[in-house]
């Protein structure tokens, strides 16, 4: 009831902002940020109901994606299931599985992801490190392929990579035998390090 009326809407239904997409980039963004709320709102959300906006708007992902993004879901509520949607997401992203998609973008931006994701759940520092920076050289190798893609200012920073530095540096508080060593122009020293936290209204 709104102003002592009884007033009907009607639902929207899924929308393109409520895609894997989008939800790929807010969980990012939140982790750099350090917004647990919001990175634990996001991980809330119904993997369903992703896949339905995707398909409502005619829009198209791999489905190692919604594998991945229940994955990360899992690790962050501590889910039973982490295992099993992180190794679906990892076989399905090979080339010779995805449904499409360049095979390089697979090997050197997604795969690299989910393999430095792993050791970082596995609580591998070692291992964390090793992906991390391999992750960071394919990532850029990627990116700087062709004039088209080092102009491209989607590609200025590796968010997914930067997000899980950020994890690790955090980690590294709170258990003593796990340590982020790895040091790169893409990963901004004040953002990795919560330097400016709290400097700036979200």
């Amino acid at each position: 009831m709104f102003d002592h009326k009884v007033r009907h809407t009607t639902a929207t239904g899924p929308r393109y902002f409520a895609d894997a997409g989008v939800w790929d980039m807010a969980f990012y963004l939140a982790i750099t940020c350090r917004d647990q709320d919001r990175w634990t709102k996001l991980c809330h959300i119904d993997v369903e109901l992703l896949r339905r906006a995707q398909q409502g708007q005619g829009r198209e992902y791999n489905p190692f994606t919604y594998h991945w993004i229940a994955a990360r879901q899992a690790y962050i509520l501590h889910r039973p299931n982490l295992v099993e949607e992180l190794t679906a997401a990892m076989e399905l992203s090979d080339p010779a599985r995805a449904e499409f998609g360049d095979p390089d973008y697979l090997n050197k931006v997604v795969f690299p992801q989910m393999n430095t994701f792993l050791t970082f759940a596995q609580g591998d520092s070692d291992g964390f490190n090793e992906a991390l920076a391999n992750g960071l050289t394919l990532w850029r190798d990627y990116n700087t392929a062709n004039e088209e893609r080092a102009q491209d200012v989607k590609n200025v920073t590796p968010l997914g990579l930067l997000a899980l530095a950020c994890m690790g540096y955090d980690r590294s508080f709170h258990e003593a035998g796990f340590r982020l060593e790895v040091e790169s122009d893409y990963l901004p020293k004040h953002i990795v390090e919560r330097s400016w936290y709290g400097e700036f209204d979200i």
